[in-house]
């Protein structure tokens, strides 16, 4: 009798619990304002305080959003600025891991009141998420769980992207892509093993696989050229570099065909490459730029830095797209005119602070979850965090197999390498007229 009852308490205490579990996201709001009050985010008028106000609340598949008006004098900034303290807030208790496949794996015929008693008493950590925006109203987005850890890149995900986009990855509820047509330049930020270079080989297999017959590459690997090397025989691709000589050579060679595409453009009149009819793009780009800095010839440094200012202010009404990474976003390696010329930035989790501050103008990649790779912040008209989609290596080798060089193209190119220096690619502009 005494087992009867303790089990039949016990299961009203689990349905009791699952309820409420279940009922607990109704509670995020009063947490949400508590927090603001207690971290400082009100005015006081006449001796009041002012603090948020609910407008709406509405509960979607995943997540609920609760708007808020803000009080004068309080700005959506703050609120930026302490997401990481609401989240925390958000998951300051855990909760306990009910759901129907556990009731059903109870067996009936064994001790059920200890069966119970464990599954009360397992709990897991809460992994909510916010997401914040504001239209004149503060909106509050509300995940009851995390982004996944894991999103591999395949054939599905290639499906979704079209022209020059890339896939950026996944948010809470949105697949992001980033459009090279739109936005020419790119900044990658990351410490190592977090998924910056991984990252980069995605966009160059997505871009050979997309367009093989309109890209073309050239890759300056500051690492020593591992990362490049997979792709260093591909069509598509002019040139791998790896030190400071070879990196010289080819942004020199790079800039000398933006100097005379520009003039061309000029003497017919083409605003850009669109407007000449030109489908080609030509890619920089560079793995480990702070390593320029570091270049012990100091003629080459200056120079170096120099050129790839250049491709970032000049380059991208003519066709040329510069993606620019680095694990040291520090301001002394970081070229102003590549920042001051790009409008999205990619960045993975950084040591601290002041790195964030010159990728993104703004702290947050330090707080990224730490050992969590592929995650990152993409940061365009508005930033979002994002899980990147991991590519395998063997993925790469499958996709760009049929673009590797025979031997016999390889020797040709190697004897027509030095006629190419010579009159340097200048995307076939014959095509266009522009040679005529």
């Amino acid at each position: 009798m005494f087992t009867a009852i303790s089990t039949a308490s016990m299961l009203g205490i689990m349905a009791s619990t699952y309820y409420f579990q279940n009922k607990e996201s109704d509670n995020d709001h009063e947490k949400i304002k508590k927090i603001a009050d207690n971290i400082g985010l009100y005015v006081t008028e006449n001796k009041q305080k002012q603090s948020i106000r609910i407008y709406r609340k509405t509960k979607k598949e995943n997540y609920s959003e609760y708007i808020y008006k803000i009080p004068l004098g309080l700005s959506f900034k703050r609120f930026e600025e302490n997401k990481q303290v609401f989240i925390d807030g958000l998951n300051n208790k855990s909760k306990h891991d009910f759901s129907l496949a556990n009731l059903k794996s109870i067996n009936w015929r064994g001790d059920v009141l200890k069966q119970l008693k464990r599954l009360l008493n397992n709990r897991i950590k809460l992994d909510k998420q916010v997401e914040m925006e504001y239209d004149g109203m503060l909106k509050f987005r509300v995940y009851e769980k995390g982004l996944e850890k894991i999103q591999p890149y395949n054939d599905e995900v290639l499906a979704k992207i079209k022209g020059w986009q890339v896939p950026i990855g996944y948010t809470h509820k949105d697949f992001i892509t980033h459009d090279f047509d739109k936005l020419q330049m790119l900044v990658v930020a990351g410490m190592t093993r977090y998924g910056k270079t991984v990252f980069l080989k995605n966009i160059i297999t997505t871009l050979i696989n997309n367009n093989p017959d309109d890209v073309e590459f050239t890759l300056i690997d500051l690492k020593g050229g591992l990362a490049f090397n997979r792709f260093s025989n591909c069509k598509q691709v002019n040139k791998v570099a790896t030190n400071a000589e070879e990196t010289i050579e080819s942004l020199e060679e790079i800039h000398v065909n933006i100097l005379k595409q520009q003039k061309e453009f000029l003497q017919k009149g083409f605003e850009d490459i669109t407007e000449a009819g030109h489908k080609g793009r030509h890619f920089i780009v560079i793995d480990e730029g702070a390593e320029i800095a570091g270049f012990t010839d100091k003629e080459q440094r200056e120079r170096c830095t120099y050129l790839v200012g250049e491709i970032a202010r000049i380059g991208a009404g003519l066709g040329y797209r510069l993606i620019f990474a680095t694990q040291y976003p520090t301001a002394d390696v970081f070229p102003r005119t590549v920042k001051s010329n790009t409008s999205a930035a990619l960045c993975f989790k950084l040591k601290n602070a002041t790195q964030s501050m010159v990728v993104l103008d703004r702290g947050g990649a330090e707080d990224l979850p730490t050992g969590l790779r592929g995650r990152a912040i993409y940061q365009t008209d508005q930033d979002r965090i994002v899980q990147t989609p991991l590519i395998e290596n063997d993925y790469i080798k499958d996709k760009i197999k049929i673009h590797i060089r025979s031997k016999e193209e390889l020797n040709a190119s190697g004897k027509n390498k030095k006629h190419e220096q010579a009159g340097g690619n200048t995307f076939k502009l014959k095509e266009v007229g522009l040679h005529d």
